[in-house]
Protein backbone atom coordinates (compact mmCIF):
# COMPACT_ATOMS: atom_id res chain seq x y z
CA UNK A 1 0.00 0.00 0.00
CA UNK A 2 1.42 3.56 -1.25
CA UNK A 3 1.83 6.24 0.82
CA UNK A 4 -1.07 8.04 -1.07
CA UNK A 5 -3.11 5.16 -0.37
CA UNK A 6 -2.58 5.46 3.28
CA UNK A 7 -3.30 9.27 2.99
CA UNK A 8 -6.94 8.84 1.93
CA UNK A 9 -7.70 5.78 4.02
CA UNK A 10 -6.89 8.20 6.95
CA UNK A 11 -8.86 10.86 5.51
CA UNK A 12 -11.72 8.95 5.32
CA UNK A 13 -11.63 7.10 8.34
CA UNK A 14 -11.72 11.14 10.02
CA UNK A 15 -14.90 11.88 8.02
CA UNK A 16 -16.79 8.80 9.04
CA UNK A 17 -15.87 9.29 12.91
CA UNK A 18 -16.97 12.98 11.99
CA UNK A 19 -19.96 11.87 11.09
CA UNK A 20 -20.71 10.09 13.58
CA UNK A 21 -20.19 12.26 15.82
CA UNK A 22 -22.42 14.72 14.11
CA UNK A 23 -24.97 12.49 13.53
CA UNK A 24 -24.59 11.94 17.36
CA UNK A 25 -25.45 15.64 17.69
CA UNK A 26 -28.54 16.01 15.12
CA UNK A 27 -29.95 12.73 17.18
CA UNK A 28 -29.56 15.20 20.61
CA UNK A 29 -30.93 18.11 19.21
CA UNK A 30 -33.98 18.97 21.05
CA UNK A 31 -37.01 19.61 19.42
CA UNK A 32 -40.08 21.78 21.44
CA UNK A 33 -42.58 19.28 23.12
CA UNK A 34 -40.28 16.51 23.91
CA UNK A 35 -40.36 17.56 27.48
CA UNK A 36 -37.40 18.44 28.26
CA UNK A 37 -36.24 22.34 28.29
CA UNK A 38 -32.71 22.57 26.85
CA UNK A 39 -31.06 23.30 23.85
CA UNK A 40 -31.77 26.92 24.38
CA UNK A 41 -35.68 26.61 25.17
CA UNK A 42 -36.75 29.14 26.99
CA UNK A 43 -40.45 29.68 28.37
CA UNK A 44 -41.40 32.04 25.53
CA UNK A 45 -39.64 29.66 22.98
CA UNK A 46 -41.29 26.71 24.32
CA UNK A 47 -44.26 27.21 26.89
CA UNK A 48 -44.71 23.30 26.58
CA UNK A 49 -41.29 22.38 27.95
CA UNK A 50 -39.96 25.13 30.19
CA UNK A 51 -41.72 27.02 33.17
CA UNK A 52 -40.48 29.78 35.28
CA UNK A 53 -42.27 28.45 38.57
CA UNK A 54 -39.49 27.48 40.74
CA UNK A 55 -39.62 24.09 42.10
CA UNK A 56 -42.41 24.25 45.63
CA UNK A 57 -40.17 24.59 48.57
CA UNK A 58 -40.47 22.21 51.68
CA UNK A 59 -43.39 23.25 54.53
CA UNK A 60 -43.21 22.14 57.90
CA UNK A 61 -46.71 20.80 59.16
CA UNK A 62 -47.96 20.05 55.76
CA UNK A 63 -47.55 16.31 56.14
CA UNK A 64 -45.11 15.56 53.68
CA UNK A 65 -41.30 14.92 54.22
CA UNK A 66 -39.59 16.74 51.88
CA UNK A 67 -36.15 16.16 50.65
CA UNK A 68 -34.70 18.95 52.70
CA UNK A 69 -36.67 17.83 55.59
CA UNK A 70 -35.95 15.19 58.63
CA UNK A 71 -37.18 13.96 62.09
CA UNK A 72 -34.92 16.87 63.73
CA UNK A 73 -36.50 19.84 61.50
CA UNK A 74 -39.44 18.44 61.48
CA UNK A 75 -40.60 16.42 63.76
CA UNK A 76 -44.24 16.68 62.50
CA UNK A 77 -43.60 15.64 58.96
CA UNK A 78 -41.09 13.34 59.30
CA UNK A 79 -40.50 9.78 61.01
CA UNK A 80 -37.61 9.45 64.14
CA UNK A 81 -35.10 6.95 62.69
CA UNK A 82 -35.74 3.57 63.90
CA UNK A 83 -34.20 2.34 67.30
CA UNK A 84 -35.93 0.38 69.86
CA UNK A 85 -32.83 0.53 71.59
CA UNK A 86 -33.26 -3.52 72.29
CA UNK A 87 -29.18 -4.13 71.95
CA UNK A 88 -29.76 -5.40 68.88
CA UNK A 89 -28.84 -3.58 65.46
CA UNK A 90 -32.35 -4.55 64.00
CA UNK A 91 -33.45 -3.85 60.05
CA UNK A 92 -33.54 -0.16 59.47
CA UNK A 93 -31.18 0.97 62.00
CA UNK A 94 -27.75 2.03 61.95
CA UNK A 95 -24.61 3.32 63.75
CA UNK A 96 -25.69 6.96 62.75
CA UNK A 97 -29.38 6.77 64.18
CA UNK A 98 -28.79 4.24 66.40
CA UNK A 99 -27.34 3.44 69.70
CA UNK A 100 -27.83 -0.63 69.20
CA UNK A 101 -25.71 -0.55 66.32
CA UNK A 102 -21.52 -0.23 66.71
CA UNK A 103 -19.85 2.24 63.82
CA UNK A 104 -16.60 4.07 63.62
CA UNK A 105 -17.15 7.05 60.70
CA UNK A 106 -14.34 8.42 61.66
CA UNK A 107 -10.16 7.72 61.64
CA UNK A 108 -8.50 6.09 58.94
CA UNK A 109 -10.40 4.75 56.07
CA UNK A 110 -9.65 1.40 56.29
CA UNK A 111 -10.57 1.26 60.38
CA UNK A 112 -14.36 2.99 59.52
CA UNK A 113 -17.29 1.35 59.23
CA UNK A 114 -20.83 1.77 60.45
CA UNK A 115 -23.32 -1.41 61.07
CA UNK A 116 -26.83 -1.36 59.39
CA UNK A 117 -28.59 -0.17 57.17
CA UNK A 118 -29.10 -3.45 56.23
CA UNK A 119 -25.91 -3.80 54.93
CA UNK A 120 -23.55 -5.61 57.87
CA UNK A 121 -20.17 -6.59 57.82
CA UNK A 122 -20.38 -9.90 60.51
CA UNK A 123 -16.54 -10.01 61.38
CA UNK A 124 -17.54 -6.32 62.80
CA UNK A 125 -20.82 -6.09 63.41
CA UNK A 126 -21.87 -9.70 64.47
CA UNK A 127 -24.83 -12.12 62.94
CA UNK A 128 -27.26 -10.30 64.58
CA UNK A 129 -26.86 -6.83 62.15
CA UNK A 130 -30.20 -6.08 60.25
CA UNK A 131 -32.04 -8.87 62.46
CA UNK A 132 -35.79 -7.83 62.34
CA UNK A 133 -37.21 -6.98 65.32
CA UNK A 134 -38.39 -9.37 67.45
CA UNK A 135 -42.00 -8.83 68.74
CA UNK A 136 -42.86 -10.12 72.05
CA UNK A 137 -45.96 -11.51 73.22
CA UNK A 138 -46.86 -12.65 69.49
CA UNK A 139 -46.36 -16.55 70.64
CA UNK A 140 -42.87 -16.73 67.96
CA UNK A 141 -40.25 -17.28 69.13
CA UNK A 142 -38.22 -14.38 66.87
CA UNK A 143 -34.52 -13.70 67.26
CA UNK A 144 -33.18 -13.02 70.80
CA UNK A 145 -36.29 -15.22 72.61
CA UNK A 146 -35.43 -17.94 73.92
CA UNK A 147 -39.67 -17.91 74.79
CA UNK A 148 -42.53 -15.91 73.75
CA UNK A 149 -45.70 -17.49 75.63
CA UNK A 150 -47.85 -14.81 73.75
CA UNK A 151 -48.15 -12.25 77.12
CA UNK A 152 -47.66 -13.96 80.29
CA UNK A 153 -43.99 -13.33 79.84
CA UNK A 154 -44.16 -9.92 78.69
CA UNK A 155 -40.24 -9.63 78.48
CA UNK A 156 -39.43 -12.84 76.46
CA UNK A 157 -35.82 -12.26 77.59
CA UNK A 158 -33.81 -16.00 77.96
CA UNK A 159 -34.87 -17.13 80.70
CA UNK A 160 -38.85 -16.29 80.06
CA UNK A 161 -38.89 -13.41 83.17
CA UNK A 162 -37.86 -10.35 83.90
CA UNK A 163 -34.72 -8.82 82.66
CA UNK A 164 -32.48 -6.95 84.83
CA UNK A 165 -32.62 -3.52 84.23
CA UNK A 166 -28.92 -2.38 82.68
CA UNK A 167 -27.97 0.59 83.85
CA UNK A 168 -27.84 3.82 81.61
CA UNK A 169 -24.74 3.98 79.81
CA UNK A 170 -22.43 6.97 82.02
CA UNK A 171 -21.75 10.06 80.76
CA UNK A 172 -17.68 9.34 81.05
CA UNK A 173 -15.21 7.23 82.47
CA UNK A 174 -12.62 7.20 84.84
CA UNK A 175 -9.66 4.84 85.67
CA UNK A 176 -7.64 4.15 88.76
CA UNK A 177 -5.06 1.48 88.95
CA UNK A 178 -1.31 0.59 88.38
CA UNK A 179 0.80 -1.05 85.68
CA UNK A 180 -1.88 -2.64 84.29
CA UNK A 181 -4.37 0.27 84.11
CA UNK A 182 -1.55 1.56 82.00
CA UNK A 183 -1.49 -1.31 79.76
CA UNK A 184 2.52 -1.06 80.36
CA UNK A 185 4.25 -3.82 78.09
CA UNK A 186 1.36 -4.78 76.42
CA UNK A 187 3.10 -4.30 72.54
CA UNK A 188 5.65 -6.25 73.99
CA UNK A 189 8.39 -3.44 74.90
CA UNK A 190 9.73 -3.24 78.51
CA UNK A 191 8.56 -0.36 80.93
CA UNK A 192 6.48 1.67 77.91
CA UNK A 193 3.02 2.18 78.90
CA UNK A 194 0.29 2.03 76.01
CA UNK A 195 -2.29 3.73 77.71
CA UNK A 196 -4.45 3.08 73.70
CA UNK A 197 -4.84 -0.31 74.76
CA UNK A 198 -5.70 -0.19 78.39
CA UNK A 199 -8.87 -2.65 79.44
CA UNK A 200 -10.70 -0.06 80.77
CA UNK A 201 -10.06 3.57 79.23
CA UNK A 202 -8.25 2.00 76.10
CA UNK A 203 -9.13 4.29 73.06
CA UNK A 204 -6.86 2.58 70.08
CA UNK A 205 -10.27 1.66 67.66
CA UNK A 206 -7.73 0.01 65.19
CA UNK A 207 -6.42 -2.95 67.87
CA UNK A 208 -7.63 -5.93 69.46
CA UNK A 209 -8.44 -4.57 72.31
CA UNK A 210 -12.57 -2.99 72.40
CA UNK A 211 -12.35 -1.38 76.13
CA UNK A 212 -14.88 -0.40 77.76
CA UNK A 213 -14.64 2.88 77.13
CA UNK A 214 -15.29 1.99 73.10
CA UNK A 215 -17.97 -0.20 74.41
CA UNK A 216 -19.80 2.44 75.74
CA UNK A 217 -19.13 4.48 72.86
CA UNK A 218 -20.81 2.23 70.42
CA UNK A 219 -23.78 1.74 72.83
CA UNK A 220 -24.23 5.42 73.17
CA UNK A 221 -22.33 7.11 70.61
CA UNK A 222 -24.12 10.09 70.94
CA UNK A 223 -24.62 10.60 74.78
CA UNK A 224 -21.11 9.13 75.81
CA UNK A 225 -17.59 11.42 76.26
CA UNK A 226 -15.72 8.72 75.22
CA UNK A 227 -11.46 8.91 76.23
CA UNK A 228 -8.71 9.59 73.40
CA UNK A 229 -5.53 10.63 73.61
CA UNK A 230 -6.51 14.07 74.14
CA UNK A 231 -8.26 13.29 77.45
CA UNK A 232 -6.62 10.76 78.10
CA UNK A 233 -4.09 12.81 81.03
CA UNK A 234 -7.33 13.42 83.13
CA UNK A 235 -9.28 10.34 82.88
CA UNK A 236 -6.44 7.71 83.15
CA UNK A 237 -5.27 8.49 86.74
CA UNK A 238 -3.08 4.84 87.01
CA UNK A 239 0.29 4.90 87.99
CA UNK A 240 2.63 2.28 87.52
CA UNK A 241 4.36 0.69 90.81
CA UNK A 242 0.93 2.00 92.29
CA UNK A 243 -0.12 0.00 95.84
CA UNK A 244 -3.61 0.26 97.92
CA UNK A 245 -2.00 3.27 99.46
CA UNK A 246 -2.65 5.11 96.57
CA UNK A 247 -6.11 4.84 95.80
CA UNK A 248 -7.09 7.78 97.64
CA UNK A 249 -4.78 10.35 95.88
CA UNK A 250 -5.82 8.66 92.94
CA UNK A 251 -9.70 8.64 93.62
CA UNK A 252 -8.86 12.63 94.39
CA UNK A 253 -7.64 12.99 91.30
CA UNK A 254 -10.80 11.67 89.78
CA UNK A 255 -12.81 13.72 91.82
CA UNK A 256 -10.89 17.02 90.80
CA UNK A 257 -11.45 16.09 86.96
CA UNK A 258 -15.23 15.53 87.64
CA UNK A 259 -17.25 18.33 85.60
CA UNK A 260 -14.40 19.67 83.50
CA UNK A 261 -14.56 16.40 81.41
CA UNK A 262 -18.37 16.80 81.03
CA UNK A 263 -19.46 19.04 83.60
CA UNK A 264 -22.89 17.99 85.14
CA UNK A 265 -22.31 14.17 83.61
CA UNK A 266 -22.63 10.94 85.58
CA UNK A 267 -18.99 9.73 85.79
CA UNK A 268 -17.93 5.95 86.17
CA UNK A 269 -14.64 5.06 88.18
CA UNK A 270 -12.92 1.31 87.27
CA UNK A 271 -10.55 0.58 89.61
CA UNK A 272 -7.98 -2.22 89.14
CA UNK A 273 -5.39 -2.10 92.33
CA UNK A 274 -3.51 -4.62 94.94
CA UNK A 275 -1.38 -6.81 92.49
CA UNK A 276 1.45 -4.75 93.67
CA UNK A 277 0.34 -5.25 97.43
CA UNK A 278 0.53 -9.06 96.97
CA UNK A 279 3.53 -9.32 94.61
CA UNK A 280 5.77 -8.87 96.98
CA UNK A 281 9.73 -9.81 98.04
CA UNK A 282 7.77 -12.54 99.72
CA UNK A 283 4.86 -14.19 101.65
CA UNK A 284 5.35 -11.98 104.89
CA UNK A 285 6.27 -8.84 103.00
CA UNK A 286 2.48 -8.31 101.25
CA UNK A 287 0.57 -5.01 102.63
CA UNK A 288 -1.13 -6.04 105.97
CA UNK A 289 -4.52 -7.04 105.01
CA UNK A 290 -5.76 -4.94 108.11
CA UNK A 291 -3.70 -1.84 106.22
CA UNK A 292 -4.94 -2.87 103.04
CA UNK A 293 -8.48 -2.64 104.46
CA UNK A 294 -8.24 0.85 105.59
CA UNK A 295 -6.35 2.10 102.43
CA UNK A 296 -9.33 0.60 100.49
CA UNK A 297 -11.50 2.40 102.43
CA UNK A 298 -9.80 5.66 102.48
CA UNK A 299 -10.08 5.51 98.88
CA UNK A 300 -13.92 4.56 98.83
CA UNK A 301 -14.46 7.73 101.11
CA UNK A 302 -12.74 10.16 98.81
CA UNK A 303 -15.41 8.95 95.69
CA UNK A 304 -18.35 8.40 98.23
CA UNK A 305 -17.54 12.56 99.03
CA UNK A 306 -17.56 13.50 95.84
CA UNK A 307 -19.76 16.43 94.23
CA UNK A 308 -22.01 13.59 92.32
CA UNK A 309 -22.04 10.49 94.93
CA UNK A 310 -25.56 9.09 94.10
CA UNK A 311 -24.65 9.54 89.92
CA UNK A 312 -20.87 8.22 90.40
CA UNK A 313 -20.63 4.43 89.13
CA UNK A 314 -17.83 2.46 90.58
CA UNK A 315 -16.70 -1.05 89.17
CA UNK A 316 -14.20 -2.39 91.77
CA UNK A 317 -12.40 -5.30 89.98
CA UNK A 318 -10.68 -7.98 91.92
CA UNK A 319 -6.95 -9.26 91.89
CA UNK A 320 -6.38 -11.98 89.13
CA UNK A 321 -5.45 -15.15 89.27
CA UNK A 322 -1.90 -13.91 88.98
CA UNK A 323 -0.53 -17.31 89.07
CA UNK A 324 -1.55 -18.02 85.60
CA UNK A 325 1.15 -15.44 84.27
CA UNK A 326 3.35 -17.74 85.57
CA UNK A 327 1.78 -20.97 84.43
CA UNK A 328 1.63 -19.27 80.38
CA UNK A 329 5.40 -18.61 80.67
CA UNK A 330 7.18 -21.02 82.51
CA UNK A 331 8.39 -23.08 79.48
CA UNK A 332 9.97 -19.87 77.80
CA UNK A 333 13.99 -19.45 78.76
CA UNK A 334 13.88 -16.03 78.11
CA UNK A 335 11.53 -15.38 80.64
CA UNK A 336 12.39 -17.56 83.30
CA UNK A 337 16.19 -16.70 83.20
CA UNK A 338 16.23 -12.95 81.53
CA UNK A 339 13.37 -11.32 82.36
CA UNK A 340 11.74 -12.33 85.56
CA UNK A 341 14.68 -11.97 88.13
CA UNK A 342 14.14 -8.23 87.02
CA UNK A 343 10.06 -8.62 87.95
CA UNK A 344 9.12 -7.70 91.32
CA UNK A 345 6.97 -10.34 92.65
CA UNK A 346 8.91 -12.93 94.11
CA UNK A 347 6.32 -14.24 95.33
CA UNK A 348 5.26 -15.75 91.91
CA UNK A 349 8.17 -15.53 90.22
CA UNK A 350 11.30 -16.76 92.60
CA UNK A 351 12.32 -20.22 91.23
CA UNK A 352 10.54 -20.19 88.21
CA UNK A 353 11.19 -24.06 87.17
CA UNK A 354 8.72 -26.18 87.89
CA UNK A 355 9.17 -28.08 90.80
CA UNK A 356 5.51 -29.01 91.97
CA UNK A 357 5.20 -32.87 92.14
CA UNK A 358 2.76 -33.37 88.76
CA UNK A 359 2.03 -31.54 85.73
CA UNK A 360 -1.51 -32.29 87.24
CA UNK A 361 -0.04 -30.06 90.50
CA UNK A 362 0.75 -27.79 88.34
CA UNK A 363 -2.62 -27.01 86.68
CA UNK A 364 -4.29 -27.05 90.38
CA UNK A 365 -3.02 -24.19 92.18
CA UNK A 366 -5.49 -24.50 94.42
CA UNK A 367 -4.35 -27.66 96.19
CA UNK A 368 -1.01 -28.77 97.93
CA UNK A 369 0.35 -32.10 96.50
CA UNK A 370 2.40 -34.40 98.30
CA UNK A 371 5.84 -33.64 96.90
CA UNK A 372 5.44 -30.21 96.05
CA UNK A 373 8.38 -28.30 95.89
CA UNK A 374 9.09 -25.03 98.30
CA UNK A 375 8.69 -22.68 95.00
CA UNK A 376 5.09 -24.32 93.94
CA UNK A 377 3.71 -24.45 97.71
CA UNK A 378 4.89 -20.88 97.56
CA UNK A 379 3.18 -20.15 94.68
CA UNK A 380 0.09 -21.86 96.17
CA UNK A 381 -0.06 -20.14 98.98
CA UNK A 382 0.32 -16.56 97.25
CA UNK A 383 -2.75 -18.10 94.97
CA UNK A 384 -4.62 -18.62 98.13
CA UNK A 385 -4.05 -15.59 99.52
CA UNK A 386 -5.45 -13.28 96.65
CA UNK A 387 -8.65 -16.11 97.02
CA UNK A 388 -8.85 -15.85 100.72
CA UNK A 389 -7.63 -12.41 101.93
CA UNK A 390 -7.21 -9.56 99.46
CA UNK A 391 -10.17 -10.34 97.19
CA UNK A 392 -12.82 -10.95 100.31
CA UNK A 393 -11.94 -7.50 101.24
CA UNK A 394 -12.48 -6.26 97.77
CA UNK A 395 -15.79 -7.12 97.53
CA UNK A 396 -16.76 -7.62 101.61
CA UNK A 397 -15.89 -3.81 102.13
CA UNK A 398 -17.90 -2.28 98.64
CA UNK A 399 -20.70 -4.25 99.88
CA UNK A 400 -20.73 -2.38 103.02
CA UNK A 401 -21.00 1.05 100.87
CA UNK A 402 -23.76 -0.35 98.92
CA UNK A 403 -25.59 -1.45 102.08
CA UNK A 404 -25.07 2.05 103.62
CA UNK A 405 -26.18 4.11 100.65
CA UNK A 406 -22.86 5.47 100.09
CA UNK A 407 -21.92 4.24 96.63
CA UNK A 408 -25.24 2.82 95.39
CA UNK A 409 -24.25 2.63 91.86
CA UNK A 410 -21.19 0.26 92.85
CA UNK A 411 -20.37 -3.52 92.59
CA UNK A 412 -17.54 -5.66 92.33
CA UNK A 413 -16.67 -7.76 89.44
CA UNK A 414 -14.54 -11.49 90.68
CA UNK A 415 -12.80 -12.35 87.57
CA UNK A 416 -10.37 -14.87 89.59
CA UNK A 417 -11.33 -17.62 87.65
CA UNK A 418 -9.92 -16.05 84.27
CA UNK A 419 -7.20 -17.71 83.08
CA UNK A 420 -4.40 -16.27 81.31
CA UNK A 421 -2.99 -18.19 78.58
CA UNK A 422 0.72 -17.46 76.63
CA UNK A 423 -0.79 -15.03 74.05
CA UNK A 424 -2.47 -12.96 76.73
CA UNK A 425 0.96 -12.18 78.21
CA UNK A 426 3.55 -10.16 76.99
CA UNK A 427 6.54 -11.55 75.54
CA UNK A 428 8.91 -8.69 76.68
CA UNK A 429 8.96 -8.80 80.65
CA UNK A 430 6.64 -12.05 81.06
CA UNK A 431 4.22 -10.61 83.46
CA UNK A 432 1.84 -7.93 82.42
CA UNK A 433 -1.22 -8.29 80.04
CA UNK A 434 -0.79 -8.18 76.48
CA UNK A 435 -2.84 -6.66 74.13
CA UNK A 436 -4.83 -10.35 74.00
CA UNK A 437 -4.88 -9.86 77.85
CA UNK A 438 -6.31 -6.77 78.19
CA UNK A 439 -8.73 -7.74 75.48
CA UNK A 440 -9.54 -10.94 77.83
CA UNK A 441 -9.74 -8.55 80.48
CA UNK A 442 -12.54 -6.17 78.97
CA UNK A 443 -14.74 -9.21 77.47
CA UNK A 444 -14.77 -10.42 81.26
CA UNK A 445 -15.59 -7.57 82.98
CA UNK A 446 -17.94 -5.87 81.10
CA UNK A 447 -20.05 -9.51 80.79
CA UNK A 448 -19.55 -9.91 84.46
CA UNK A 449 -21.30 -6.72 85.03
CA UNK A 450 -24.50 -5.61 84.95
CA UNK A 451 -23.20 -3.27 82.16
CA UNK A 452 -23.05 -6.86 79.76
CA UNK A 453 -26.89 -7.74 80.89
CA UNK A 454 -28.67 -8.43 77.46
CA UNK A 455 -25.39 -8.38 75.43
CA UNK A 456 -25.75 -11.78 73.35
CA UNK A 457 -21.78 -11.64 73.08
CA UNK A 458 -21.50 -12.21 76.58
CA UNK A 459 -24.15 -15.50 76.02
CA UNK A 460 -22.62 -18.57 76.46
Amino acid sequence: MNLETRVGLIAALVLSLGLLAAGDAFAAKPSCGDNKCSGGETVASCPEDCSDEPPPEDVCNDGICGPSESFESCPADCDAPQCNNDGVCNAGEDCLSCGDCAGRTGGKPKNRYCCGADTCDASRCGADCGAAVPECGNGIVEYGEECDDGGVSETCDLFCNAVAVTPAVPLNQFNIGDSIGEAEAANGTIGAANHQAVWSTGYDGGDIVNSLNERFEARDSAGYFENNSLRDGAINQAVSGAVMADFATQAQAVVDSMGSINPGAADMVTLLLGNNDVCASSLAAMTDPVLFEQQYRAGLDVLAASPMPETVNVLVSGIPAIYWLWDAKRSNLWCRLFAWPFVPCENLLDGAADDCASSASAEDPDNIYPGDGSSCVRRKQFHAAIRDVYNPILSGVLAEYQAGNQLLNAEYVDIYDVRFSSEHVNGGDCFHPSKAGHALMSGQQWCRSSWGEGDMACSP
